[in-house]
């Protein structure tokens, strides 16, 4: 006779990667990623629990390979992607976990690869890049690119 917690344990197993199956299965299709680079001060917020990260930012007037982000900026690397409303002055939001750049101090330069997201304004982050030349004050410049983003 076979003990029912013989069972309980490739029955929990069962059960956890058929949810995961499930779950991974209704997932959106990923979009293409594009790189922004911000320049701190710029501080994440948290809301239900930790559940919701929105790092708030302004839009620079130039791409950064033609001119730095300023204070508080997120600039896309080369040129803005089509369909991605970005003027210079505006308000965007990063949506999601930025790990080591979560609030960004000041004078610190972050890279980060980003989607398009369904809300207006948003973008959601799906990687940050880490990579020589994110410099803290005295600010020096990266070497700005799009590369290095899936």
């Amino acid at each position: 006779m076979i003990k029912s917690r013989w069972l309980a344990i490739p029955g929990a197993l069962v059960l956890c990667v058929s949810t995961a199956w499930v779950t991974n299965a209704q997932a959106p299709a990923q979009g293409p990623s594009y790189a922004v680079y911000c320049r701190g001060q710029l501080e994440t917020l948290r809301s239900e629990g930790g559940k919701v990260v929105k790092t708030p930012f302004k839009w620079a007037k130039e791409v950064a390979v033609k001119e730095n982000p300023g204070a508080g900026e997120c600039a896309w690397a080369e040129r803005a992607p089509e369909g991605i409303d970005s003027k210079p002055g505006d308000r965007g939001v990063i949506v999601g976990n930025l790990g080591p750049f979560d609030s960004i101090p000041i004078g610190t330069i972050g890279k980060i690869c980003v989607m398009k997201a369904s809300t207006p304004n948003e973008l959601v982050a799906r990687q940050v890049v880490r990579h020589l030349g994110h410099e803290t004050s005295p600010f020096h410049r990266p070497p700005f690119s799009a590369e290095g983003c899936p």
